[in-house]
């Protein structure tokens, strides 16, 4: 019944980070018109949308480069797209390996994660307590919504390292299944 339960969790967890890196995947083709629209009204000549300078157009772009970052990072670590160590890790065995994944995300990614979220939640109450706007006279406001997304993305992390965890468990108890093993901890390439 408990493996049950942790399957289920981890399991909808991953569809959750799933979802959300949906959202930052079709952030994507807003940042492909972004492009494209200051691309053909800076250089080609292209009439401009009322209201809409370049430097807002600069901005955006890197809004839409944080949004995506911030909503594919949960997902992007629970598919092992991180940086992995496996030289070193490949030679050791499927259950030190889980227990070192384990380790990892209990002391340092989970925490870390937290201490993140817990200071940027601080940050962008401070951008938004000060009305904080660009630096340029002509950018963007509201600059606290952009800061608010590392809140977003340090809980995703957070989300993405208790999958993970639960993974391991399942893992080291033997009830997921090796394939599963190999993906969760590298070594199944």
């Amino acid at each position: 019944m408990a493996s049950f339960c942790l399957t289920a969790a981890y399991r909808t967890i991953d569809r959750v980070l799933h979802l959300i890196a949906w959202i930052g995947a079709f952030t994507m083709i807003g940042l492909m018109l972004i492009v494209v629209y200051d691309v053909l009204t800076r250089y080609f000549g292209f009439g401009k949308v009322p209201g809409v300078n370049s430097t807002m157009m600069q901005e955006s772009q890197y809004w839409a480069h944080t949004v995506i970052f911030s909503l594919v990072i949960g997902f992007g670590y629970v598919r092992q797209v991180h940086v992995r160590i496996d030289l070193v890790t490949s030679s050791l065995a499927r259950r030190t390996r889980l227990l070192l994944e384990l380790t990892g995300c209990l002391l340092f990614l989970m925490p870390f994660s937290l201490v993140g979220a817990f200071y940027c939640f601080g940050y962008a109450r401070q951008s938004y307590v000060n009305g904080e706007i660009s630096a340029s006279t002509i950018g963007l406001s509201n600059l606290w919504i952009l800061k608010s997304m590392l809140v977003v993305m340090f809980i995703l992390l957070f989300l993405a390292g208790l999958s993970q965890v639960l993974k391991c468990v399942e893992g080291l108890r033997g009830t997921l299944p090796a394939t599963q093993v190999d993906k969760l901890v590298g070594g199944g390439h």
